[in-house]
């Protein structure tokens, strides 16, 4: 197949390196050259901008950043693709965006479907992650095969917009079990405990979670670049779910309790680390430099 993916960030250039091991023709589109060198090392193709090539492909995959890249791209799209085209749209954004993407690419007869996916950029380089596939059923069968080749697993979730409500309720999860390992991680060393000891304890006992898993070997290091998810795009994944979950009128003392600490960490420390980077706003308050 040939596929087109743009966006070329953590996430959209570890689908295309994926793509290309899986054998498809991948070509990439990012306005930046530092994603279009690196696919072009991995072996895909690499434009600036979306051009009429983009009808012969298979399908389209989206792993933008911003809702304005979003809207931008798809406006694009919408005068380039053919009907009968699949668009697979990976990023985090509100549900009212999704629909509003949907209803531009639509114009064009293309089948949309709405695809986050759970997992960090780590996971995603080694096809570690979750697709929640939502949208026509037709399309999320004929897409799957492809899905598969850059994810662990491909959950049909139903009607479009249902992939984005569960990756809601993934991150909501993320962004408290993430806190959860520093807070755990920040007694430990006030215990006294050796690191390793505790870790292996999370990792195997009744207390593990994934993002214990994959972020506590960072905390533990103090080393928070490359990021995974970097506090800036997550910060935009907290404010989203916290207007979701505000216009719900749902409780969530925990989720509010966690985003604080991310909102600390992002005023004290580089936007660019990687979320694990919250241990150090426990370090700080226990008086370690």
């Amino acid at each position: 197949m040939t596929v087109a993916v743009i966006g070329l960030g953590i996430m959209g250039g570890a689908y295309c390196r994926n793509l290309i091991r899986a054998g498809e023709t991948v070509l990439g589109v990012d306005p930046s050259q530092i994603g279009r060198q690196a696919l072009l090392e991995a072996g895909g193709r690499v434009f600036e901008t979306p051009g009429k090539w983009i009808a012969d492909c298979d399908a389209v995959i989206l792993a933008l950043a911003s809702p304005q890249a979003l809207f931008s791209v798809c406006n694009v799209l919408s005068e380039l693709l053919r009907a009968g085209q699949i668009v697979i749209e990976t990023g985090t954004f509100s549900l009212e965006d999704k629909q509003a993407a949907r209803a531009v690419l639509e114009r064009s007869g293309v089948d949309v479907l709405d695809c986050p996916v759970s997992g960090t950029g780590a996971q995603a380089a080694d096809a570690d992650l979750v697709m929640m596939a939502s949208g026509d059923e037709d399309a999320i069968v004929r897409a799957v095969p492809l899905l598969e080749k850059f994810t662990r697993l491909v959950m049909n979730v139903g009607a479009f917009g249902n992939g984005t409500k569960l990756k809601f309720v993934a991150n909501h999860a993320v962004a408290v079990h993430n806190v959860a390992a520093a807070e755990t991680l920040s007694y430990c060393d006030a215990l006294g405990l050796d690191r390793e000891t505790v870790y292996q304890l999370l990792s195997s006992g009744a207390g593990q979670s994934r993002m214990s898993d994959l972020r506590m070997p960072m905390m533990m290091t103090g080393v928070y670049e490359p990021p995974t998810a970097s506090l800036r795009m997550f910060e935009k994944d907290l404010r989203i779910i916290g207007n979701d979950i505000a216009a719900k009128g749902v409780s969530a003392p925990l989720f509010e309790a966690s985003r604080s600490i991310y909102e600390n960490a992002l005023r004290e420390l580089p936007e660019g680390l990687d979320t694990a980077s919250v241990f150090e706003v426990y370090r700080a308050r226990a008086g370690k430099n």
